[in-house]
């Protein structure tokens, strides 16, 4: 006897400590999601590409040094005629000389001294992208954490809704027992009773669908924090932020507009390095020369040093286009930059918006689940001294439990427009951590 209650019992602890093994607070979604989403791993790659850009930018800057080297042999048909001064004033010709081998080797190397500023601002527009990759980091943190907390707050709302109708259904389950019994002593017809059933149904249905919700936000929640497929995640509570500073509507701090700023300074270089071709290449070179033709000549030691100008002058009139396509970008950055100015402003106004309402709501919903209350309670004294009908009872048991579950919606929404807030004016991470 005691063994059959002891398996149960073990079940029931069992699946207790699995749940609070499960049990995961807000912070803890956000931390896991900012360390395992791809998207931030994307972004922080993309960085890293953008900081070796930097490093190769900057190699312009060092010397170009080639190596070179040719073996070629020489067929016995070449004919060899030196055109050189002799101490014999003779008529006589000496003996043909019939070479088989030609060696060369040379080393050069050239240093770029001036070319129109192109390499420096080429080198500071790899230092812009990397501020600009920054950034990215950023706002893509900024999206996965608001993700997040849309998940966690979904899940929350998903998991009282399912406790509210678990307690309404076991309600309905009672109703229609004591139905069946008041049908059975001829108190009430049968009608009442398929009634109670069916309301019981509806309950079972709302249940079924709200778990179905649960699990699908559940399985995006884990993909987005890079957790285990299958991990059913607990909602501990969603107590957080709690009210508004206004004082913080200011767009300047949002990622995507700040972007505009480096971009401003990343077209303005990209002029200045289309302008570089208008400039004359100035470089310094040096370079090595060993040569040998097989029984003729031998050279060594020929070093040399030299500079290099070049001046392409068809870019005075090619290169216009360039520039004016440099110019043109700049034009349409800003004009970029002031549409997303416009968006976030319309996007913070409408959230503190909807702020407002959810707090104007949640107090209706408070005051409206105290009137279920009571009116549920009314209406069950009069069904049971038959002065009101099962019809008004089950009117008023569907308003009392459509009054709690939009309480729990209430609380919820009402918080997690505070997070949208503080999402749409760009300092969300900041107050979160």
């Amino acid at each position: 006897m005691k063994n059959k209650f002891f398996f149960p019992i073990c079940l029931v602890i069992a699946s207790l400590a699995h749940a609070q093994e499960n049990n995961v607070s807000l912070q803890e979604v956000i931390q896991q999601s900012l360390q395992n989403n791809k998207s931030v791993k994307v972004a922080e790659a993309t960085k890293s590409t953008s900081e070796y850009k930097v490093q190769s930018a900057k190699n312009n800057r060092l010397p170009n040094i080639s190596l070179s080297g040719q073996y070629m042999h020489l067929f016995p048909t070449t004919n060899v005629d030196l055109k050189l001064p002799t101490q014999n004033s003779g008529n006589g010709s000496g003996n043909a000389i019939e070479p088989s081998h030609l060696l060369f080797g040379q080393a050069n190397a050239s240093v770029p001294v001036f070319g129109g500023f192109k390499i420096k601002n080429a080198v500071k527009n790899s230092e812009l992208m990397v501020d600009l990759s920054n950034l990215e980091i950023e706002a893509t943190k900024e999206s996965v954490a608001w993700q997040a907390i849309n998940f966690y707050f979904g899940l929350y709302k998903t998991q009282r809704s399912i406790e509210v109708l678990n307690e309404n259904l076991v309600r309905a389950n009672q109703r229609v027992k004591d139905f069946q019994n008041f049908l059975d002593n001829g108190i009430i017809p049968r009608n009442d009773l398929l009634r109670a059933k069916l309301q019981a149904s509806n309950v079972k249905i709302a249940i079924e669908e709200a778990e179905t919700q649960y699990k699908n936000i559940n399985y995006r929640l884990n993909i987005l924090t890079g957790q285990d497929e299958n991990k059913v995640v607990h909602v501990e509570n969603i107590d957080g932020l709690t009210s508004i500073d206004q004082n913080t509507q200011n767009y300047q701090n949002r990622k995507d507009v700040k972007s505009f700023d480096v971009k401003e300074q990343i077209v303005d270089n990209q002029i200045k390095i289309a302008r570089s071709a208008y400039y004359p290449q100035l470089s310094l070179s040096a370079g090595y020369i060993a040569m040998e033709i097989d029984k003729l000549a031998s050279v060594t030691n020929a070093t040399n040093v030299g500079v290099g100008l070049k001046y392409d002058l068809s870019s005075l009139y090619k290169n216009k286009a360039e520039v004016d396509i440099a110019k043109s970008q700049k034009l349409e950055n800003e004009l970029q930059r002031e549409t997303t100015i416009d968006n976030a402003k319309v996007e913070m106004n409408e959230a503190y918006q909807k702020y407002d309402l959810a707090k104007k709501k949640n107090l209706v919903y408070k005051e409206a689940v105290e009137q279920a209350n009571e009116n549920y309670r009314i209406v069950k004294d009069k069904n049971e001294n038959g002065l009101a009908d099962t019809n008004d009872l089950l009117i008023a048991d569907v308003e009392q439990l459509q009054a709690k579950i939009n309480q729990v919606v209430g609380d919820a929404d009402e918080q997690l427009s505070i997070y949208e807030y503080y999402y749409t004016t760009g300092i969300l991470l900041e107050n979160i951590q």
